[in-house]
């Protein structure tokens, strides 16, 4: 189980493995940076990454810290209140590793900037504070099946005061998939 706090600068956050979309980017000749116009401006294309499994976004949601909780219960305690859970988002792992990150950091995409070296993306405010945009999660090279919960702490205490957990199931194919901007389907915003 890991924790860690995401600012999230822009209206949403992504789940991505970098080398699934590398190999996807390569394969459809996308050699622009701005990935977020390349897939608004596209449908067709959008939906084939998820087809693919190359990634998936959460949107849209308010600009606040989020605490990113990966994997099982365990974390999870009297004071936190599930507020949704939404299951059968797929990612296609190939490099051993998922991004996780503020949805703004792929607006001018740089493959350079995921080393596999480091575990975060990060950057520093005025006054000195670290802030992160993304991080790294390990996870084994293959198919997953990924459950989003969403979380409010029913307890007021310093830190994020919303949450989201993911769980990594594996999976032997894809049968399925869901797309998560579906917005009759799915409300990840928890902030009133």
């Amino acid at each position: 189980m890991e924790k860690r706090t995401l600012s999230v600068s822009g209206y949403g956050i992504y789940v991505v493995s970098i080398a699934a979309l590398k190999r996807f980017l390569t394969t459809k000749q996308i050699k622009r940076k701005k990935l977020l116009s390349v897939f608004r401006g596209n449908h067709d294309l959008y939906i084939e990454s998820l087809k693919e499994a190359v990634w998936f976004p959460i949107l849209p949601i308010d600009s606040i810290d989020y605490d990113i909780m990966i994997g099982c219960d365990e974390v999870m305690n009297d004071s936190w209140t599930e507020v949704f859970t939404y299951d059968g988002f797929n990612l296609a792992v190939e490099d051993g590793s998922v991004w996780i990150g503020c949805l703004t950091g792929l607006a001018y995409f740089k493959i350079s900037q995921f080393n596999p070296e480091l575990d975060c993306l990060s950057y520093q405010t005025l006054d000195g504070e670290t802030l992160n945009k993304g991080f790294r999660i390990k996870l084994e090279k293959g198919k997953y099946r990924v459950a989003i919960s969403g979380y409010k702490k029913s307890v007021m205490s310093n830190g994020a005061i919303y949450g989201y957990r993911f769980n990594f199931e594996p999976v032997d194919e894809f049968t399925s998939y869901n797309d998560p901007r579906d917005d009759e389907q799915y409300t990840f915003n928890m902030v009133p």
